[in-house]
């Protein structure tokens, strides 16, 4: 028996249902995994997390389990949770989504909400073993918990979790990898902090690091979004001195592959399913609701209607930017909401009081917020766009630096030291947008509904709808 022993690991991350990159990636994955394994040396095959993204028509259509599907006959053996599965799925569709999976669910730091255990679709680590050699895999998504624990979860603190996992399972195996779901700047800090870390495949933050990153002691790994790229981690085991002699990262372009013809079969089947299932009428609107990111549109001032209504507040805002298409008279399906507000975004409220509020609309106003670019959090779109509102009428001075003149809030003029209840979308809790908004109190989640289904509901509101078509903003001419 040879002294050394190979370790490969090919690993992807984030492709939020970029279905059109996974069958060159199949092929990657069954092309290099038999290659190797010919060879006798060892192959794991991982998913980071964020495989699923409910903006697909296929994934919308199947809450993930095509997905599952093809991650299966990819050869996926293990993989991990993103907030795309943990958050964006009821508690019932993730308990549901890996029923048929053939590769090893890892999620170390989500439990259930009602007794602390491990789910039934998952396990807290796992040791996959050869002859030669013993592989411990932990896995961590990244906490969120106040959307975990509106779900029916409890998700746990990362750092003191993995220290302890590590040193329980230094003993037991030869090499340490995490399956990290939290970011690369966290993973970093981990690497930092948590000895005997061998290798941290990461996720969530996007980043392409094409040869890996050393920290420490520690290879961080991470391949971008979207399944451009199949990750490689190459390491040397040396039996004698029970160490890593060699270790290497770098990234492999989908789009070198074939495409694999069964899992473009698959894709071809269930668009088809999708598309009848998410074409069936859900109501009928007698007028236009038209999208304008730069300017206050009925469109945006009803979903700021809708909301208020759900969240049971005095004010709703959301903004323009949330509206990626119009909707038209006539018939509208599942499918026309989803290309319309694919955001997997939940609702919230806050308490704020008159200044904060005020603050918050001067702010949203500015053009260089109305037409910032906005990413990640949950957004799908492409900028903030004019902030649709509620429950307010606020005249303004329209310039090249906007101002308020006044605000009314139902009616009632705007008092700087009251409170007030806001009901709005939850990306602004997580992408610190307007400040001023965090610092309000008695911030609720409202999950699992998400702004499509929400408006699913309230578009058959005929008086809201004929409501909306009266301008919340009014511009006026200086003294």
């Amino acid at each position: 028996m040879a002294d050394t022993c190979t370790l490969h690991m090919l690993h992807t991350n984030d492709l939020h249902s970029h279905f059109a990159s996974m069958p060159r990636i199949a092929t990657c994955l069954r092309t290099h995994r038999k290659d190797w394994e010919q060879r006798d040396e060892r192959v794991l095959t991982l998913d980071i997390g964020d495989h699923l993204d409910r903006m697909s028509m296929i994934t919308e259509a199947s809450f993930g389990k095509v997905n599952v599907e093809i991650m299966n006959r990819s050869g996926y053996q293990y993989a991990t949770i993103g907030n795309n599965e943990g958050i964006t799925l009821t508690k019932s569709k993730l308990d549901d989504l890996y029923e048929a999976a053939a590769f090893t669910v890892i999620a170390g730091n989500l439990l259930e909400g009602a007794d602390d255990t491990v789910p039934k679709w998952a396990v807290p680590y796992a040791i996959h073993q050869w002859s030669d050699l013993r592989v411990a895999l932990l896995a961590m998504t990244i906490p969120y918990p106040h959307s975990y624990k509106s779900m029916g979860w409890e998700i746990r603190e990362v750092l003191p979790l993995l220290v302890e996992q590590v040193a329980a399972l230094r003993s037991q195996a030869d090499i340490i990898v995490l399956m990290s779901h939290l970011g690369y700047q966290e993973d970093c800090r981990l690497a930092e902090q948590v000895d005997g870390l061998d290798v941290i495949l990461g996720a969530h933050t996007h980043h392409l690091l094409e040869h890996g990153v050393r920290v420490g002691n520690t290879l961080i790994a991470q391949t971008g979004r979207f399944g451009q790229y199949v990750g490689h981690v190459r390491l040397v085991w040396d039996r004698t001195a029970g160490q890593i002699t060699e270790a290497e990262a770098e990234v492999l372009a989908s789009e070198k592959y074939q495409q694999a013809e069964d899992i473009v079969a698959v894709i071809q089947r269930e668009e088809k399913k999708a598309e009848e299932l998410l074409s069936r009428p859900l109501t009928v609107l007698g007028t236009d609701l038209l999208m304008n990111w730069e300017q206050e549109t009925p469109f945006a001032s009803f979903l700021a209607a809708s909301i208020r209504e759900k969240t049971g507040a005095e004010i709703g805002l959301a903004n323009g930017g949330l509206l990626l298409s119009d909707l038209h008279h006539g018939s509208v399906t599942s499918a026309d909401l989803l290309r319309c507000v694919p955001h997997p975004l939940n609702l919230c409220a806050v308490t704020l009081t008159g200044e904060q509020l005020g603050q918050i609309l001067e702010q949203a106003i500015q053009p260089e917020i109305v037409r910032k670019r906005l990413y990640g959090c949950g957004f799908r779109g492409q900028i903030e766009g004019w902030m649709g509102v509620d429950g307010l009428q606020i005249q303004y001075l329209p310039a090249e630096r906007p101002s308020i003149v006044s605000i009314e809030v139902n009616g009632q003029p705007l008092v700087s030291n009251q409170e007030y209840r806001v009901g709005t979308v939850d990306m602004f809790m997580y992408n610190r947008l307007f400040p001023t908004l965090l610092q309000g109190s008695d911030i609720r989640f409202f999950l699992p509904a998400m702004l499509r289904e929400i408006l699913a509901e309230t578009l058959c509101n005929e008086q809201m709808l004929l409501g909306a078509f009266s301008p919340r903003w009014i511009p006026v001419e200086a003294g």
